[in-house]
Order: C-alpha cells, then structure tokens, then sequence
C-alpha cells in the first residue's frame, strides 16, 4: 500500500528536531523496496538519481539542500502512487 510522506523542505537538512525528518522516513522506505541491506541502499541510490540528486555518496544533502528537496518530493510523489519497485523506478525516470 503506498505511503504519505510529508514534503520535504531544504532546511530539513540542516535542523534539528525531535520528529523524524520526512526524508529520512523516504530514505527507509526506498531501503525497504529495495530488499534492505546492501540492495537496499543501492536501490536508494539509484532512485534518488533518476530523481535528480546528482552527487555522490560523500556529499551530504546539506550541502546541497534544494536538489536534496526537489529529488526527495519527487520521490515523494511517487511513492504516494506505488511501492513496487521497477514502478518506482520507471516513474522517476519520466
């Protein structure tokens, strides 16, 4: 069943707060889709590239906090509609 995730806004990178930041909830649930562990992040990783977030793994989304947001809305978005994951994939890629 797909999930709702609340928008993700670039300075959620870069405070801190006692909720879970949205895109962290977006980032266990792409882990999850993915088969958990190292096919989990890969899955994570390769999502969040056909979404727009073009940096490499070393590059925090702090660093980079608008890209972050957009990619991880997009993914958002997506996950609002499926959770399979050539789905997920094929939508992001559009």
């Amino acid at each position: 069943m797909p999930r709702q995730f609340k928008e993700v806004n670039a300075d959620d990178f870069t405070r801190f707060s006692k909720e879970q930041p949205s895109y962290v909830l977006i980032e266990q649930a792409l882990n999850e889709i993915g088969g958990g562990g190292n096919n989990g992040v890969a899955f994570k990783k390769e999502a969040l590239g056909a979404a727009g977030w073009k940096y490499g793994k070393l590059i925090s989304y702090g660093a980079h906090p608008q890209t972050a947001a957009e990619a991880f809305n997009k993914v958002r978005e997506v996950l609002s509609q499926t959770e399979e994951r050539e789905d997920v994939l094929s939508r992001l890629k559009q």
